[in-house]
């Protein structure tokens, strides 16, 4: 059964979602009571009941004077006494006030605490519960927001891991001076106390108490947040590595299963595979309509777990279409041990119906539903398989081999929420290692995938993000910071956040060969952070106002070519997610992201016939 967090944010994946459920069983490295530094005859369950008990009561004695303080007051001295310093002592601390601020590279850091005696200690940073944990104060001092001092501060130290919290949101932040996106795990402990919600108490204890971070800066890459975060890495790592294979088998699945069922003598004849027919359909575009109805079930997958779906709040609606039209609902059936072959084809027909909601009549608009369309998901793009039969059995084991993978001995779920976009590339990318193969032999029809050679003809190689991070670096972080300075000059340095604004949205950003658009997404979210500092003023700006801001960057700045037509569907699909513009189609990226050759910059190759034309050869100025 899932087991929803609601208290619980995780940013930037700091942490996989899987481990906190592990967390709670107890099943994960860390979690005994000798890891926390009890008795081996200890309970880990009495210590945290008790320090529950201790919280209930910290927080009846702090709420009660916060009522009776002058609404003006910030709240900062009742919320570290009455409050964070107290639970912080009951979470095994020993926090000590900070009296001076630190200078680092010529900038002071003011953070409050440190978890016990000794500068070497990790930084813990308590303000009022009245100011908000990522907006600066309205009186603009200190110069930074909470979450932005103490992100620049660990960026800049040896210190890798600190706590920021005003007492109602608690964060966990670590060094992310190579990441371009937002990174922290938040607990809501106003929502965990005032909801009595122990079980959630219970997950903030395991992560926040003191034995899990660093002992001091010297032993920080030893400490269990971190061996947490590099466990997620290699998780993240390892989810890629079985969804790839996921993917094939899930290809492979779904070919045989068209290809071999008994209604499906028509698809066996456009093949060219029966006697005396003539081919209609090649294996190769059999293969791309299998691969692009794999990556309409991915990217449905996606967007259910991120509820990205729906349009506004009809519970009712969002009840119809979960129970009777989603990918989810597969998902479950798939996921159960026992079910066998029994020649029923109707949860195929079912699916078709579900892709109807999305195609360019937007059925889906009476469930309030988003529209897709584009290429993905147009009524014409799966032509081949439309009027063909699967059967139950086949379609389930396909997405079965999408939803579960093996993880050393225990079969685990795929996380559509957390798996970043880029991922849906690099399957498609590792695919371009095999050519498909329809076969007839011994009476039997066989789909298959062999290793071939169209990577290397085509040139199509997935970029790394160290790759990436390093071109954004030298390519495209310059050109903002000189479009900022020039128009900051040109304004006599007058902050016009408008024109700064416009100055950043007028920027164009051009892959000429964008694959699934990994480069490009990464541009975005580079401008996405610029755009909205200059909005909101803070140097670490929140979820919210970061997301409207890539949104507005991808509807103006990204733009991409890639010769595969299915790079482009994915680069669209990858960008449609990341910037999820609600009621607009994947098509309002048509006009951005282009299936064409920017090489030779040819839309119709026949126009070559007679050899490249003198006039490609005339200079162009400028």
């Amino acid at each position: 059964m899932k087991t929803t967090l609601t208290a619980l944010q995780i940013e930037g994946n700091l942490l996989a979602p899987d481990m906190t459920a592990q967390m709670l069983e107890g099943s994960i490295k860390g979690q005994s009571p000798e890891d926390f530094g009890f008795n081996k005859t200890d309970k880990l369950a009495d210590e945290i009941a008790t320090a529950w008990g201790d919280a209930k009561a910290y927080w009846a004695a702090f709420q009660r004077a916060l009522a009776r303080l002058d609404e003006n007051n910030t709240a900062t001295s009742i919320t570290r006494e009455l409050w964070a310093v107290p639970l912080l002592q009951s979470l095994g601390y020993d926090p000590v006030y900070t009296a001076t601020a630190e200078v680092v590279e010529g900038q002071t850091y003011a953070i409050s605490h440190r978890a016990e005696e000794g500068e070497n200690k990790p930084p813990i940073h308590i303000i009022g519960c009245r100011l908000e944990v990522d907006k600066r104060p309205p009186s603009g001092t200190p110069r930074l927001s909470a979450h932005a001092l103490v992100q620049e501060y660990l960026n800049k130290t040896e210190h890798l891991w600190a706590i920021a919290t005003n007492g109602f949101r608690w964060r966990l932040l670590r060094d992310s001076s190579l990441m371009t996106r937002l990174t922290y795990i938040e607990f809501d402990l106003e929502q965990i106390l005032n909801g009595e919600n122990f079980a959630e108490f219970g997950l903030f204890y395991r992560l926040f108490h003191r034995s899990r971070l660093p002992e001091a800066v010297d032993d920080a890459d030893k400490c269990l947040l971190e061996y947490y975060h590099q466990e997620a890495l290699q998780q993240g790592g390892r989810v890629r590595d079985k969804l790839r294979d996921g993917v094939e088998k899930a290809l492979v699945q779904l070919g045989n299963g068209f290809i071999q069922h008994p209604q499906n003598e028509h698809l066996r004849q456009k093949l060219g595979i029966i006697p005396h027919y003539e081919t209609e359909i090649t294996s190769y575009e059999f293969y791309r309509q299998l691969l692009r109805l794999i990556y309409r079930l991915l990217f449905l997958m996606v967007a259910e777990s991120r509820n990205l779906l729906l349009i506004g709040d009809d519970v009712e609606k969002a009840r119809i279409y979960r129970e009777y039209y989603s990918i989810e609902r597969l998902r479950e059936l798939a996921e159960r041990p026992h079910w066998r072959r029994e020649g029923f084809q109707d949860l195929w027909q079912g699916l078709r119906v579900t892709f109807l909601l999305f195609d360019e009549n937007w059925r889906g608009e009476v469930l309030g539903l988003s529209p897709l369309n584009g290429d993905l998901f147009g009524s014409n793009t799966l032509s081949a398989l439309d009027d063909c039969a699967i059967d139950n059995y086949d379609l389930l084991l396909a997405i079965r081999q999408l939803s579960l993978y093996q993880d050393k001995v225990q079969l685990r779920r795929v996380n559509y929420e957390y798996l970043d976009v880029e991922e849906l590339g690099s399957v498609y990318e590792s695919l371009l290692d095999f050519h498909p193969q329809v076969i007839h032999s011994q009476g039997r029809y066989e789909f298959a995938l062999v290793f071939g050679s169209e990577r290397k003809i085509t040139g199509s190689y997935y970029t790394p993000p160290q790759l990436v991070q390093q071109l954004i670096k030298t390519a495209l972080v310059p050109v903002i910071e000189e479009k900022l300075r020039s128009t900051k000059d040109k304004l006599r340095n007058s902050e016009n956040n408008q024109e700064l604004e416009k100055a950043l949205l007028d920027l164009k950003v051009c892959d000429p060969a964008c694959g699934s658009g990994h480069f490009l997404l990464a541009a975005a979210r580079c401008i996405g952070k610029e755009l909205a500092k200059v909005r909101t003023g803070e140097v670490e700006p929140g979820s919210e106002p970061l997301k409207l801001a890539i949104r507005d960057v991808i509807q103006n700045c990204i733009y991409g070519v890639d010769l595969n037509p299915l790079a482009v569907d994915l680069c669209k699909v990858a960008l449609w997610i990341e910037g999820f513009p609600g009621k607009l189609p994947l098509t309002f990226l048509d006009h951005r992201i282009k299936c064409g050759n920017s090489l030779v910059g040819v839309l119709d190759i026949n126009c070559l016939k007679e050899g490249i034309p003198d006039e490609a050869y005339k200079a162009v100025t400028g």
